[in-house]
């Protein structure tokens, strides 16, 4: 098989394996550093994928960073409240005082952020995710240590630091996300409803792994349709994870919503 097959074959069924993985993690605590090892596995393969001449996948890719993408599910939100705005505050100032150093993006690679899918180009934002800060969110939470940087390339092409990623895992209660980031303030998702070939397709050659056709998975937003094609249904792909951008000034909503604020509630969690 092709090496660039062979690397989009191996990401599928990683990606098709993930989440039953680490459902059983969340059960069976003698899996976690298996789940753990097959999620790294997974996030290695994807930065590893290689999509030139595939303007579709770059397309379908792009499509699902935004947060208007169909794969995007919302968390409940909360009335926010004096206490929510006054730890919000809080924790903002720690995580810029902390994060202040990564307005240059040497200083962030250097530090152990790498950036998530170098291979495509011209994202509306460039997610930094740091591994050892993705295995440290498990099981504790800390404002200062987030699993991505985001940036933004300005008019010049330079990277400029806007805020930061925090997650938590996808068994998460309400109670929880707003134990880590207030509900009445920041806006937890999740990434749903994909579907992808099934390794048996796969290795028969019955279904095809490439960018065209990588592209036409993608566009296939529920269970139904994805049985419906044939292909193999992952109802999430990693945790929860929750956008805030905290070099975006002082305002409030700006900081917890970003320029989409209002198009992230478009997709709820039921």
């Amino acid at each position: 098989m092709h090496p660039v097959r062979r690397t989009l074959f191996a990401a599928v069924c990683l990606a098709a394996l993930a989440t039953p993985a680490a459902a059983r993690a969340q059960r069976d605590s003698a899996t976690i550093e298996a789940s753990r090892a097959m999620n790294l596995r997974l996030i290695g393969l994807m930065q590893s994928l290689q999509i030139a001449g595939s303007p579709e996948l770059a397309a379908a890719i792009n499509g699902l960073l935004s947060d208007t993408s169909a794969h995007m599910r919302m968390a409940p939100s909360r009335p926010a409240t004096p206490a929510d705005s006054a730890r919000g505050m809080e924790l903002v100032r720690a995580a810029r005082a902390a994060l202040a150093p990564y307005r240059d993006v040497a200083v962030a690679e250097r530090e152990g952020y790498v950036k998530f899918l170098p291979w495509l180009p011209d994202q509306a934002m460039y997610h930094y995710n740091n591994v050892q800060n993705v295995f440290a969110t498990v099981s504790s939470f800390d404002v200062t240590k987030p699993v991505s940087l985001l940036y933004r390339k300005d008019a010049s092409g330079a990277m400029t630091l806007v805020g930061a990623m925090y997650a938590a895992l996808p068994s998460a209660t309400p109670d929880e996300l707003d134990a880590r980031l207030p509900l009445g303030l920041a806006h937890w998702h999740e990434h749903v409803d994909f579907c992808g070939p099934t390794p048996e397709g796969v290795r028969a050659g019955t279904q095809r792994v490439d960018g065209e056709s990588l592209a036409g998975w993608l566009r296939i937003t529920s269970r139904d349709e994805c049985l419906a094609a044939g292909g193999r249904y992952v109802p999430r792909l990693f945790g929860w994870m929750s956008h805030v951008y905290l070099f975006a000034g002082d305002d409030p909503k700006a900081i917890w919503g970003g320029d989409d604020h209002d198009m992230m509630r478009m997709h709820h969690h039921d």
